[in-house]
């Protein structure tokens, strides 16, 4: 049996999508037909993907080889609907997953962009975290070597494939079959001599049994060294970011503004301590390695940990620009022919990725020094008095946290699928199982009871006896606190003044551990019920069960969120099935209209009963042209970490409406918790274009044009306790209820507030509407010699707008459409696109490609314009524009011997080496966003292959 794909704009695709290696034109989609069976990611019943009412791109796996991409989001990521959520370029600032790889269709999350692996589902990768966060496949983690071709469904698809197809579905197609050794070597490296890469893949495969089976095996690695601190670019060394505006710098109308984009923003917190309360004398004061003491270089516009200006360096002085990545992936696969008409198969691998990222400094804002601690200086004692100071520190000399992670997944396929009825029908079932094993482990973290032991030093002899014996122990071993047992105290005044054992002893090693179990059986039926005069009606009938399980185990002090900052992350378990069953029907009603539509039910254990549908159409009034509209009702149930997760409790002041009375108290509250009632999402998203594809004087021309609406309702968050009060004392009496109360100590018989536990709540939606654009032009060129052709293909994705409703009080819709800062979700540039020129012949072709982000502004809450600011109630600021930019990459491949059997190919990313555009994020306090913009600059890849 013979497998081909077809998209649903058939050959018409993003510049990553039709394969162009071919000399000429790609014959049309009826030529293709012949009696081979037809595999349509939008659609089980369509005779082809140009007969699907849903746009589907395809990428092809020659397209992968030709741009020397080790991951397939490398290419993915290109195509203007996706957004590089989590990628090694934007994971600097994700200390859970730096290695991770995810895909994010039109910037509303990875969790409702489904990945499918030979259309079944393939178990997703969850790091700890002490929040709901997305818990999805992680594409680094597949075969790049053995990818055939990926198809991209860039709609809703819920009533084929069930929850998360709600931005779309990627669907990674595997080889099959492969008749002999496909070996390949490359090594690659930034123009500033840092980003080392290295890869080596294998492909082998062979016949068997009188070519009635197919063995296909591989194994690919890669590793990246990545890049250690934003100062290794001239860039980085600007020390942008944009900071609160203190000092009333106003603008061309006078008016103050209320925050400033600017350079040179550093830490104000001082690498050998700074004394920020005490005696004025020594205000200001900063020590020097010799515990001498002198005014510390403060600059202008003091806020917070920044100031703009002064002496030191930024706060991620040592934070990863770009995390080291390695990953190793091993797959098979074994089609067996029990018969002519029925094929047994087994596929399968295991997989395993490692991310190592720096993260940040201790860092101490106002921390407490008793008068009659020993360690500080003579200098400043001097001019202490009786008082006790408060200092700041950012300590450098204390050396940065770092996470390295693990992340292994085994998974597994068995299933027989086969035809019967001269062909007429087709049938498969399979049994998927798939493990996800995590691991987590932070090293220098900052152990909060520790440091507050550690900071309080006492000399001994003068603490208990009241004569000073030159020991310095903590007070709280003075004390006899047998919770300060091994307690070393720690020296802050001046650098490099602690003791290694003083050091050890404040810094921990969180540990996080998690399992993740997938397991799937599904089957399904498609077949033609009758015929009518423009066709057969095709129908497809299926259903599936899947059993998912998740348990997160923590270390001690990650239970009791002990560490300061990153790392807790306090255990739990949950677990989920769900058993579901689909229809689909496709009805020719006149040679020139096909219509389609599916319905889907399953029944979740967690989240009950769910339906989603969908109708569309696709209509043909002249050979070639194709206009196709679709209507989707699509689902998100929740995912475990929203349904168990533990959260964390921190401890802080709500004010809440207590039976009609404005209260205020300080309580324990939990609101990252996740919620066993939470439900499910709920999307209505429908598309309509059109797809030419050329004949005649036209032929190998083609192009589509598709506008799409998703509209997310219910969708899964984690307000704050601040914004579940607000909604509260707005008169929503189900937030009301979920706070704890007890006697109010200050007002006999009445309540009061006393804590706080909240889960993820169904308070939020989601809208973007926008417009999808491919074009391809392929054509014969006897000039380049033998086999000669040019191509020359292009994508775009316009954004109309992307609106974000968190749904809380006080707060309004926001279109993010033009917004290109890293946090707010939907934030997407308003147009992207993507245009290649490819020359070749028999002997080499060369590739030229152009990507394209449009001009835009930071955040949409911000303006330049001080009216706007004061009326609409935005921030006012000096600059908030980001310009267009263009990136150029070079692509190449040299064939040699008979039959291709050697390639010479290299890369040049980033050609002219253009910089990253200022994109704040205000998390470690990074100056750009890496989910669009790239980090390292120009960078070079060569590599060899041979095949025999």
């Amino acid at each position: 049996m013979v497998t081909t794909a077809l998209s649903a704009a058939g050959l018409i695709a993003s510049p990553a999508l039709a394969q162009d290696e071919a000399p000429a034109a790609a014959p049309s989609a009826e030529a293709n037909q012949s009696n081979e069976t037809i595999i349509v990611t939008a659609s089980r019943t369509a005779s082809s993907g140009l007969d699907s009412p849903t746009p589907t791109q395809v990428v092809s796996g020659e397209i992968i080889d030709r741009q020397a991409a080790e991951t397939i989001m490398e290419v993915l990521n290109q195509n203007p609907a996706f957004k590089a959520t989590r990628s090694p370029n934007a994971n600097a600032t994700n200390l859970a997953s730096p290695g991770q790889a995810t895909a994010d269709l039109r910037a509303l999350g990875g969790q409702r962009t489904l990945v499918l692996v030979n259309g079944a589902r393939v178990v997703p990768f969850a790091p700890a975290s002490s929040r709901s966060v997305p818990t999805v496949p992680d594409l680094n983690l597949m075969p790049t070597i053995m990818i055939e071709r990926i198809d991209v469904v860039t709609g809703g698809a819920s009533a084929l494939y069930g929850s998360d197809a709600v931005s779309g579905v990627v669907n990674l197609i595997m080889r099959t079959e492969y008749d002999g050794i496909d070996a390949r070597v490359q090594y690659g490296i930034s123009d500033e001599g840092d980003d080392e890469r290295y890869r080596l893949g294998v492909l082998a495969g062979t016949d068997f049994a009188n070519g009635r089976g197919h063995v296909v095996a591989s194994f690919d690695y890669s590793q990246s060294e990545g890049v250690q601190s934003h100062y290794e670019r001239d860039w980085g060394r600007q020390e942008e970011l944009i900071v609160p505006n203190v000092d009333g710098i106003t603008g061309p109308t006078g008016v103050p503004y209320d925050q400033i984009r600017t350079t040179m923003v550093r830490q104000q917190l001082g690498a050998g301590s700074v004394i920020v309360g005490g005696p004025a004398a020594l205000v200001g004061q900063t020590f020097n390695p010799d515990g001498s003491i002198r005014p510390f270089n403060y600059g202008t516009q003091r806020a917070g940990r920044n100031m703009v200006g002064g002496e030191g360096f930024s706060q991620i002085l040592m934070t990863d620009l770009v995390p080291e990545v390695e990953r190793f992936t091993f797959y098979g696969s074994v089609y067996y022919d029990l018969a002519d008409n029925v094929t047994a198969y087994i596929e399968g691998g295991w997989s395993r990725g490692t991310g190592r990222i720096d993260g940040a400094n201790l860092r101490i804002t106002s921390q407490l020094i008793s008068n009659d601690n020993p360690f500080i200086p003579a200098e400043a004692r001097a001019l202490l008095g009786a008082d006790d100071i408060r200092i700041s520190r950012q300590g450098y000399d204390l050396g940065v946290n770092y996470f390295t992670t693990k992340n292994e997944t085994p998974h597994g396929t068995l299933g027989v699928r086969g035809d019967f009825d001269s062909g007429r029908w087709r049938w498969d079932a399979h049994a998927t199982y798939g493990e996800n094993h995590y691991a987590q482990r932070a090293f220098n973290q900052p152990i909060i009871q520790n440091l507050a032991f550690a900071f309080d030093a006492v000399d001994e002899g003068a603490y208990l006896g009241g004569v000073p014996n030159g020991n310095v122990v903590c007070r709280a071993v003075a004390d006899g606190n047998p919770a300060a047992a091994g307690c070393v105290p720690l020296n802050l005044f001046g650098e490099n003044n602690f003791s290694t054992a003083a050091r050890d002893y404040i810094m921990g090693e969180p540990t996080n551990d998690v399992e993740y179990t997938q397991f799937t059986v599904a089957a399904n039926l498609i077949g033609d019920i009758f015929e009518l005069p423009a066709g057969p009606v095709t129908v497809a009938i299926g259903g599936e069960y899947r059993r998912e399980t998740q348990s997160l185990v923590s270390d001690a002090l990650s239970e009791i969120n002990g560490y300061l900052g990153a790392g807790n992350a306090p255990s739990y378990s949950g677990e989920f099935d769900v058993t579901e069953g689909y229809i689909e029907a496709s009805v020719p009603v006149f040679d020139m209209l096909d219509l389609n539509g599916a319905i889907r039910y399953a029944d979740y254990s967690s989240a009950g009963g769910l339906t989603a549908w969908k109708l569309g159409g696709v209509f043909e009034p002249i050979d070639g042209l194709r206009i196709r509209v679709s209507r989707s009702r699509d689902i998100r149930a929740p995912q475990i970490a929203e349904l168990a997760s533990t959260g964390n409790f921190v401890f802080g002041p709500v004010t809440l409406n207590v039976d009609g009375t404005q209260k205020t108290n300080v309580i324990q509250q939990n609101s990252t918790a996740g919620n066993p009632d939470v439900g499910a999402e709920i999307a209505r998203t429908w598309t309509a274009g059109f797809a030419y594809q050329g004949s005649g004087a036209l032929y190998g021309l083609g192009f589509s044009v598709d506008y799409y609406d998703i509209d997310i309702q219910n969708a899964i968050s984690n307000p704050s306790a601040a914004q579940i009060a607000g909604l509260c004392n707005a008169g929503q009496q189900n937030f009301c209820d979920i706070f704890e109360y007890g006697p109010d100590p200050l007002n006999a018989g009445e309540r009061i507030h006393t804590r706080l536990i909240s889960g993820s709540q169904n308070i939020g939606s989601f809208a973007q509407t926008g417009i999808d654009m491919t074009v391809n032009y392929r054509t014969d060129v006897d000039s380049f010699g033998p086999g000669g052709y040019f191509n020359l293909q292009g994508s775009g994705t316009y954004v109309i707008d992307s609106i974000f409703d968190a749904g809380l009080v006080g707060s309004a819709p926001l279109d993010s459409a033009g917004a290109h800062n890293p946090y707010t979700l939907g934030a997407t540039p308003t147009f992207q696109g993507n245009l290649s020129g490819t020359a070749g012949n028999d002997d080499f072709n060369v590739t030229l490609q152009a990507l394209f982000i449009s001009s835009g502004v930071q955040d949409r809450n911000y303006t330049e314009d001080a009216d706007r600011a004061a009326a609409e109630g935005l921030v006012y600021v000096n600059d908030n524009s980001v310009p267009a930019t263009w990136y150029f990459n070079l692509f190449g491949r040299f064939y040699l011997g008979e039959n291709e059997q050697y390639e010479i190919f290299g890369a040049i990313n980033n050609l002219l080496d253009q910089d990253p555009r200022f994109t704040p994020y205000y998390i470690l306090t990074s100056p750009v966003n890496g989910q669009y913009y790239d980090k390292i600059g120009r960078r070079f890849t060569i590599g060899a292959r041979v095949r025999f």
